[in-house]
């Protein structure tokens, strides 16, 4: 398993596919609790066309968290140390939720690395809402533990249309999420993630053509942050209906036409 030990000695999980021929590299980001498992599906879909990369970052999946504090330009510095050591000067960006804040802080600190950006389930400034499901989830976790946070956590992840057709898959996704997070990690992610700058205040930096996508069900990401979003990044915003916070799970292939028609426009 191919793995990369950053300056300060954190071993960060990677994986490559198609990097045998020399599409350019779309980089695709996990969400706070996912894995590079989670990509699975995308990277069958792109990787004849594409060279794409995937990688656990810091508490996350078979990753380390580290000694360094975990914030937006420790995950920029990773990302830029695991382009540099595949040797790939410039790519796309796919970030989804947590993975669109890290997108958004190499935007800030290697804008002339990234040819394109994709923001999924994020938003300019989160809602009082979403801020206090975030810390429900740190209070949960702390107080109950992985499974209880995996279980609390679904109603507000995933859409109402998800949860019916998939209902008896939900154990099978908790016990899945226990296995491949650590309750240190998490704790670490979360609590930096309550400590990241609002996107608001990252977009003005931001030089790429820039694509939002977010849903009308994500208690989250509400449309109005997510179109303010695109326009402080002057790009544009697609809103998909009847999904809800995990869109590349929910509506995998409208997530990915867009993503690649965005590209290759």
């Amino acid at each position: 398993m191919p793995h990369l030990t950053s300056p300060d000695g954190c071993k960060l999980y990677y994986e490559t596919h198609g990097f045998d021929h020399d599409g350019e590299v779309i980089v695709l980001l996990n969400g706070m609790t996912q894995s590079t498992q989670h990509w699975s599906t995308h990277t069958r879909a792109l990787r004849d066309q594409y060279r794409v990369l995937t990688y656990d970052a810091r508490g996350q999946g078979q990753s380390e968290i580290g000694t360094s504090p975990l914030g937006l330009d420790q995950h920029a510095a990773d990302l830029i140390a695991l382009l540099d050591h595949l040797q790939v000067h410039r790519a796309h960006l796919v970030g989804f939720s947590h993975g669109a804040r890290i997108a958004m802080g190499f935007a800030n600190y290697a804008s002339h690395r990234l040819l394109r950006l994709v923001l999924c389930s994020a938003t300019a400034r989160p809602s009082a809402l979403a801020r206090t499901i975030v810390r429900s989830w740190y209070e949960v976790l702390n107080r109950a533990g992985l499974e209880a946070m995996a279980w609390s956590s679904l109603p507000t992840i995933l859409g109402e249309q998800y949860l019916s057709q998939n209902e008896r898959l939900l154990s099978s996704i908790v016990k899945a999420s226990v296995a491949r997070n650590s309750r240190e990690g998490v704790t670490a992610l979360l609590e930096a993630m309550m400590r990241y700058p609002d996107l608001e205040s990252l977009a003005q930096n931001v030089r790429a053509p820039t694509l939002v996508i977010s849903a009308t069900a994500d208690p989250l990401v509400e449309p109005a942050g997510a179109a303010n979003l695109a326009e402080l990044c002057h790009g544009d915003h697609l809103l998909l209906d009847h999904v809800g916070h995990t869109i590349p799970i929910e509506a995998p292939d409208a997530f990915r036409d867009a993503v690649i028609g965005f590209i290759e426009r």
